[in-house]
């Protein structure tokens, strides 16, 4: 009697210490946003894969790899640094018809990085 105590108070014990609650803490947009540390990797992932915005035919004949996105976002008027969420990249990426990527919009952390670069002045950092 005494050794189905013991198991079952072991038993006990250890699907208290197995049974801890997880938490989902969402990330957090840094307070800076810089292009070659947050949104040059954001287009790798998401923008410059093979037939979109990389090669030399991109489509919408926007390059959004490293060494032409900058250039490439203000010469086509992409950003708007005095109305950031009317930028047209950010406007484009957060669109609910047609987002960019295709494969559908990004998660609000990603845009909410966009969005803050722009607001800081979209700087080339």
């Amino acid at each position: 009697m005494k050794y189905r105590i013991q198991i079952l108070f072991l038993t006990i014990i250890l699907q208290g210490v197995a049974c801890k609650k997880s938490v989902y803490v969402a990330p957090v947009v840094p307070d800076t946003v810089s292009f070659s540390g947050h949104i040059i990797p954001l287009f790798n992932q998401y923008c410059n894969n093979p037939g979109c915005h990389s090669g030399t035919q991109p489509q919408g004949n926007l390059n959004l790899t490293s060494s032409m996105a900058y250039q490439q976002l203000f010469s086509r008027s992409m950003i708007d640094t005095n109305n950031p969420s009317n930028s047209l990249l950010y406007a484009q990426m957060n669109s609910t018809t047609q987002p960019m990527p295709p494969s559908g919009r990004l998660d609000t952390f990603y845009l909410q990085k966009v969005l803050r670069w722009i607001e800081q002045g979209a700087k080339d950092n």
